[in-house]
Formats: C-alpha cells, sequence, structure tokens
C-alpha cells in the first residue's frame, strides 16, 4: 500500500526554488525553510484562502533533480506525489543559471517517471523576482516568451509578496475551468 498526497496544486522544482517559503507565505502551513537542498523531505499540503471564503489545498513537493526518474535523490518517492494533484506549479528562481533549461529538465524527469503527468494543466512561477529590476525582467519575458512557447508563467516574489494575489488568481482560474 502506497500513500500519496491529494492536492489541488503540487509545487514542483528544483531544490532551494522557494517552494516552501511560497507555501507558508499563501498558507497557514509552516514548512520548514532553510538554506541548503533537500530541507523538505516529505509533502507538506496547506490550505490556500482566496476570495469570497472559497479555498483550494496546495502541496510542497520535495525538490526534484536530475536523475530523480531513475530513483536518485529519493526521486521515486518525491515524484509519486505529483501524480495526485491536478495542476502543477513549476517554481524555477529568477537567479537560475539557465531557467528554460532547468524547466526542461523538470518536465523530462516527469515524463519519464510518468508521460501522463505532461498532460496535468502547468503554470511556471519565476520566484525570487524582487533581485531583478524592471530592466532586467524585460529582457527575461522576451526570452521567456519565445522559450515557454505558449506554456503561461508569471514573476513571484514570495518574501516580497510581489505576484502573489495575481499567482492565487491564476491557479483559481486554472482549477475552475
Amino acid at each position: 500500500m502506497e500513500l500519496k498526497i491529494l492536492a489541488d496544486v503540487g509545487l514542483v522544482g528544483f531544490p532551494n526554488a522557494g517552494k516552501s517559503t511560497l507555501l507558508s507565505v499563501i498558507t497557514s502551513a509552516k514548512p520548514k525553510i532553510a538554506d541548503y537542498e533537500f530541507t523538505t523531505l516529505k509533502p507538506n499540503p496547506g490550505i490556500v484562502e482566496y476570495r469570497d471564503f472559497q479555498s483550494f489545498v496546495m502541496a510542497d513537493i520535495p525538490g526534484i533533480i536530475e536523475g530523480a526518474a531513475e530513483g536518485k535523490g529519493l526521486g521515486h518517492y518525491f515524484l509519486r506525489h505529483i501524480e495526485r494533484n491536478a495542476t502543477l506549479l513549476f517554481l524555477i528562481p529568477a537567479d537560475s543559471k539557465d531557467i528554460s533549461q532547468e524547466y526542461a529538465i523538470l518536465l523530462d524527469e516527469l515524463r519519464r517517471y510518468n508521460p501522463e503527468l505532461l498532460h496535468k494543466e502547468r503554470l511556471i512561477a519565476i520566484s525570487k523576482c524582487d533581485m531583478l529590476d524592471d530592466e532586467l525582467m524585460d529582457e527575461m519575458k522576451k526570452e521567456l516568451d519565445v522559450d515557454f512557447k505558449g506554456t503561461s508563467y508569471m514573476f513571484i516574489s514570495s518574501v516580497a509578496q510581489m505576484g502573489i494575489m495575481e499567482l492565487k488568481d491564476k491557479l483559481w482560474q486554472m482549477l475552475n475551468d
């Protein structure tokens, strides 16, 4: 018997992408947050309070690394929790060396683990955007518009509370379409 977490939105990303911080900001969950990889070792669910007393469940999934589909870094243990999420929110930090490449690696790990996961609705959130000025963000948008080819993305900062309500609105819309 295998227990898998059930959530409306699953947070997917590499270790230290800001998943636990986002969960702590938009829910009352209190996940462990630290500046080292694999702080989160088991999924943490939280209830996102939305407008008009509505809510949805978001789960912080432990960080996925390259090779997770083959079991590297407890990959199978972590990936199995993604199967029961309706929507996937990919968190990629703004200071990543290559945002598009990081997203491609995450998608490939999901595909190799279970190709059905690629049929789930997904949204990309570029986290830690409080580190970017407007000019740099505009340059990144031009590149991401080409690289993501129709996949929705947005810039957020959990710490600075930037784009958080817009993120909730978008997720609510995705869950209810």
